[in-house]
């Protein structure tokens, strides 16, 4: 019940999750974590040592010019905007907004 209880209740549905830079806590983390996932989870979890590794996955046009893509910061400021817009309207009162341009 545990097992299955935690997982079937995520209210979402991931093809895949690509971690870049992970942190030494998150390496500890996934090593405890992934000896309770099923084979089908663990699968879709896609650690990246190295940014370039992003293109086998992702078109260089939707990932930053950090990571070696060619989206520009300008290109995200709309969807920031978007994004304030929608948390104004929709967020709970005292919940502060994270998104910055």
């Amino acid at each position: 019940m545990r097992k299955n209880g935690w997982k079937n209740c995520i209210p979402g549905r991931w093809k895949e999750i690509h971690v870049i830079n992970e942190s030494i806590l998150m390496k500890a983390a996934w090593n405890i974590l992934k000896h309770f996932l099923t084979q089908k989870i663990k699968d879709r979890v896609i650690i990246h040592s190295e940014p370039s590794d992003l293109f086998d996955y992702f078109p260089r046009s939707i990932i930053p010019t950090q990571y070696g893509g060619t989206l520009l910061d300008h290109d995200m400021e709309d969807w920031i905007r978007r994004a304030n817009r929608e948390q104004e309207k929709n967020s709970i009162q005292g919940q502060p907004n994270f998104y910055s341009c």
